[in-house]
């Protein structure tokens, strides 16, 4: 009898390599598949759930609707809300709101009565500063009364939009000697990957001078070959802004920060 042991294992080898060579082809085209939907703002986060309201008590106050749901914001559309929570007074007491605490400085609550008689309400402003970037939002309020603290909430998230962002975040020129020119290269994008026509950087700085060299555009990402030169009169660390300006409306320019040192030539040195 012919031994096929080998010719057995023989295909048994090749029939994982061939699915596994497969299967890590799939998962490439797949997590393509996502970048894209990603580009073109087809894939956001998770719709936030509907938010069922529930009635909250505390030092005397009842509110029945403590959550601020914001639904999905573009921020660069609308980069402040507002929103009013109701509270009452449902003790037999006079309750005197003492703070109003928020969990982050982008988000300010004014605007209310600070001594609420027995069966009386107010309402409570809130004013929210949204970020550019996408993300999902959720933020604290404390009402502080004498007896207790009162908690509502605000929850949300922030889509895609056409704020522009760079990669890098800061261009970091290092130590650059006087009279020498240093370049790095920088990738802008907008987060809804929509187009960004490029015009220029512009900057204040009488310290280094700055030029774009090279410009590549693919169509949703521009890649800017950022050149320095140093001036000879100055020396130390310097943190500097560059403003990127684009022909877009609505979001039309984005600062990218800068960093460098300067150092007398080793030359100049000798």
């Amino acid at each position: 009898m012919a031994d096929t042991s080998g010719h057995e294992n023989g295909s048994w080898e090749t029939f994982q390599s061939v699915w596994t060579g497969r299967l890590f082809v799939l998962s490439f085209v797949l997590l393509g598949t996502v970048f894209t939907l990603q580009g073109v703002g087809v894939l956001r986060f998770l719709e936030p759930a509907e938010v069922k309201q529930k009635p909250v008590r505390s030092g005397g106050l009842r509110c029945d609707e403590p959550v601020w749901s914001l639904g999905s914001v573009d921020s660069v559309k609308n980069p402040r809300l507002s929103h009013e929570f109701v509270l009452v007074n449902e003790s037999k007491e006079t309750v005197s709101i003492k703070k109003v605490h928020s969990s982050c400085g982008c988000m300010v609550a004014d605007d209310y009565d600070k001594e609420l008689s027995p069966g009386g309400g107010t309402k409570l402003r809130v004013d929210l500063q949204l970020p550019t970037v996408p993300q999902r939002v959720r933020h604290d309020l404390a009402v502080q009364t004498e007896t207790g603290i009162l908690p509502l909430e605000v929850v949300g998230e922030v889509a895609a939009n056409s704020a522009l962002f760079s990669v890098p975040a800061v261009v970091n020129f290092g130590i650059v000697e006087h009279g020498e020119r240093c370049e790095r290269t920088v990738r802008l994008f907008r987060y809804d990957f929509s187009p960004i026509d490029f015009v220029g950087i512009d900057s204040n700085s009488e310290l280094v001078t700055y030029t774009v060299e090279k410009m590549e555009d693919n169509g949703f990402s521009i890649t800017l070959v950022i050149a320095v030169k140093a001036d000879d009169a100055h020396t130390g660390y310097f943190e500097d802004m560059l403003e990127v300006i684009t022909s877009n409306t609505g979001n039309p320019s984005f600062l990218l920060p800068v960093r460098v040192e300067l150092i007398a030539s080793s030359e100049g040195d000798q």
